[in-house]
């Protein structure tokens, strides 16, 4: 997938933070209270940690919720917010402590060589803290990318848990400015997306599901989302890192593409669960 070289201000420096204008909940050390009383959604910053130099010094960057770029996550986060929900940012590895206040917890194309000097990668250990954490309810969502740009042999012993593989492959190879090679379609009747039909995605790996993990979207030829029930919790993969803000706000894109209603519809799906958990 392309790399967008567009500059980010970077938040805080380790363990868990909370993006810019959160007051719900406050920090002790590098864990959050148990006093927290909205969704908190957690953005992995551990497993994708990358850097990029500007102005002579390194920043983070690439799908956190303060990065403004076309490859950030502030345009997702803002939707997020606007359905009450509470933002942080995990900088450290996963643990059982610094979980326990995550209703939905994200992790978004794990690093590779390439992308990183010295890559955190998914092991046997974080990926049963993870899904010791998804049993209790939590809300797990796995986006990788495609196989150049991802690391997903490791990734994939956190996914198969779920009965979930990222395959290495990479699909929907978009070849600007032809869009219409990232079309997917949305049938009716889809359990996440109720009002977007038609969406932009590029250069993903396909997913393959079984038991019990279920496929939510696909094209003719590949599998594209699955879900999976696991406890009292669910997990939710893509082989993207879908919706950075080149999906929602991508001004070139052609107008049969409903990625705006898409990424609403995701992220109340997404609440919806954690919510129904927490209750």
């Amino acid at each position: 997938m392309n790399r967008f070289l567009v500059g980010v201000t970077f938040f805080g420096m380790s363990g868990i933070f909370f993006s810019c204008g959160e007051t719900s909940s406050k920090q002790e050390g590098s864990t959050m209270t148990d006093s927290v009383s909205t969704i908190n959604v957690m953005v992995d910053n551990f497993f994708n940690n990358e850097y990029k130099d500007e102005n002579g010094q390194q920043v983070k960057w690439h799908y956190l919720w303060n990065d403004t770029s076309m490859g950030g996550y502030s345009e997702l986060g803002a939707l997020f917010k606007k359905e009450g929900a509470s933002l942080a940012t995990l900088a450290e590895a996963p643990t059982a402590e610094n979980l326990k206040n995550a209703a939905v917890y994200i992790i978004a194309d794990p690093d590779n060589e390439k992308e990183t000097a010295a890559p955190n990668f998914m092991n046997e250990d974080y990926a049963v803290t993870i899904e010791n954490w998804v049993k209790e309810g939590g809300v797990l969502v796995l986006l990788g990318n495609d196989s150049t740009n991802c690391e997903l042999d490791k990734f994939n012993l956190l996914s198969q848990k779920f009965g979930i593989a990222f395959n290495k492959d990479n699909r929907l190879v978009v070849q600007d400015p032809h869009f219409e090679q990232g079309e997917v379609k949305i049938n009716d009747g889809n359990p996440i997306f109720k009002t977007a039909k038609n969406v932009y995605i590029k250069g993903i790996c396909s997913v393959t599901a079984t038991a019990p993990a279920e496929v939510v979207l696909k094209t003719s030829e590949f599998d594209v989302m699955a879900v999976a029930k696991h406890g009292k919790g669910t997990v939710f993969a893509l082989g993207d890192p879908w919706i950075y803000n080149e999906y929602i706000a991508h001004s070139r894109l052609p107008q049969q593409f409903e990625n705006d209603k898409a990424s609403v519809d995701w992220v109340k799906w997404l609440l919806t669960l954690a919510q129904t958990t927490k209750e």
